[in-house]
């Protein structure tokens, strides 16, 4: 069933949840705080600058029981451009991305101000790696900014460039040795933080086309399954292998109502039923059991087959 928390008195961009908290970012630097235990209860504030395109908190959201979502509202896991609620010192943090340029760390739920970073360009995402050490920062252009992170302070340590467009989003492995950066032109950059090499440049399934641009990237959190997924702007989700980056399949998502959904193989070709769905989130679930895609009307989940996972080689 569904739980209405509250209402919102502006039009949301960006989600973040962790623990007890929910976090939503708006196009006027709106920032809604709530508590899952306490529905009702929502602060909105200002938190300066223009459009939240990320907030962000630290632990990864717990899904519940297995199953499928509907007619829920628009998903975005990610994005005042984006949210991300993260823990030190037992007191947790919010991350906020800005299209004014800035990523702001606030106190959770005072909200108040600890550290601010500015950019040459708006900032559309910020991932902090698994181990709190490190932070990749992306935005409205080709740069790629990684901070050492200690506590609540940053250190500038590398700008790197990913392809030739903007970026949306960036995340990192559960080991943190490898970060990935999806860009508006339709690619995938992994680097290995160890060494700052460029390992792989991966294309979308529909590179070279506007719905091809790469809107969100994860990796799976935890457990045996190492995966990298990520989706287009429209009708297709792409999973890779990231023992050697050589597999890969690729879901056309449509909901129950669209004809002939599921997964097709690099080589397949676009189906019209589905291609012009808009994709607005993508999540694995906290044990990697599950993926969960955000469509403007639904959520849809699909089943990681762990075991059979690897009852394949690396170069299968």
């Amino acid at each position: 069933s569904t739980r209405v928390l509250g209402d919102l008195s502006f039009d949301p961009v960006s989600m973040a949840v962790s623990g007890d908290y929910i976090v939503v970012g708006g196009q006027r630097a709106e920032l809604a705080v709530g508590k899952l235990s306490e529905p009702g209860t929502t602060t909105v504030v200002r938190s300066g600058g223009s459009i939240n395109n990320f907030v962000a908190l630290d632990q990864q959201p717990a899904f519940g029981g297995r199953r499928r979502l509907r007619d829920s509202a628009a998903f975005t896991d990610d994005g005042v451009t984006n949210l991300n609620i993260t823990g030190e010192q037992n007191v947790p943090r919010l991350l906020v991305c800005n299209n004014d340029h800035t990523v702001r760390l606030l106190a959770l739920p005072t909200l108040d101000l600890l550290t601010e970073l500015r950019f040459p360009t708006a900032i559309n995402y910020a991932s902090v790696s698994p181990d709190g050490a490190k932070m990749c920062v992306v935005g409205d252009s080709n740069q790629v900014f990684l901070f050492n992170k200690n506590g609540d302070s940053f250190e500038k340590m590398a700008t790197m460039t990913a392809s030739n467009d903007a970026s949306f989003s960036c995340d990192w492995s559960q080991s943190s040795e490898q970060f990935a950066v999806g860009s508006q032109d339709g690619y995938v950059t992994v680097w290995d933080i160890r060494s700052h090499r460029q390992m792989i440049q991966l294309e979308t399934f529909q590179h070279g086309r506007s719905r091809g641009a790469c809107r969100n990237v994860k990796f799976s959190p935890s457990g045996s399954v190492d995966l990298l997924a990520f989706s287009e702007h429209t009708g297709y989700v792409n999973i890779v292998d990231t023992r050697d980056y050589s597999h890969r399949q690729v879901l056309c998502v449509a909901t129950d109502d669209d004809a002939d959904a599921g997964v097709q193989s690099w080589a397949a070709s676009p189906g019209a039923g589905s291609q012009d769905l808009q994709i607005t989130g993508l999540r694995f679930s906290t044990d990697s059991s599950a993926l969960f895609v955000g469509l403007e009307q639904s959520i849809l989940e699909y089943e990681v087959d762990r075991v059979g996972r690897h009852s394949f080689s690396s170069s299968a």
